[in-house]
């Protein structure tokens, strides 16, 4: 053949292409000036609705309401950790050095690893039939009814 059909992931900012083909042509995301720039004309625009011809105070208290609540969401975006400094969430990206995760297919396929330890309901409730795999199963007869009648 030619050439591979296989698409190659690449990864721009920590994303991949997997997940957003845009990432690779710079439509992912807004820069955090670009928000903090809309948002505040946006407080801007919200005050400046004031000063107009309404009677009541309900607008007024809409507006500074509003306003108040956008500015509050700004200052908590200004000044949340950015990429190179502390990130304060437990994402799947936090693994040790050396990690290698487990292949649950293959695990779940041959009941092997923790789907060994599963009770018959168990596995059925994972659409395996326990009879069609206890040929793979590590407990013995016994100990698995035992498990079951609990």
């Amino acid at each position: 053949m030619a050439g591979s059909h296989e698409i190659v992931p690449e990864v721009y900012n920590g994303v991949s292409t997997l997940d957003e083909p845009s990432a690779g042509w710079g439509w992912h995301g807004l820069s955090r000036n670009a928000i903090q720039i809309s948002g505040w004309l946006s407080v801007l625009f919200l005050l400046g609705m004031n000063f107009g011809n309404h009677h009541g105070h309900v607008e007024t208290i809409w507006l500074i309401g509003l306003a108040a609540l956008i500015a509050v969401g700004l200052l908590i975006h200004l000044f949340q950790p950015t990429a190179g400094s502390q990130v304060r969430t437990i994402t799947g990206h936090n693994k040790p050095v050396g990690h290698v995760e487990p292949d649950w297919n293959y695990l779940q396929a041959t009941v092997g690893g923790p789907y060994a330890e599963l009770t018959d309901s168990q596995l059925r409730s994972l659409n395996i039939d326990p009879d069609r795999v206890k040929h793979l199963r590590t407990l013995p007869e016994a100990e698995r009814k035992a498990l079951n009648n609990r």
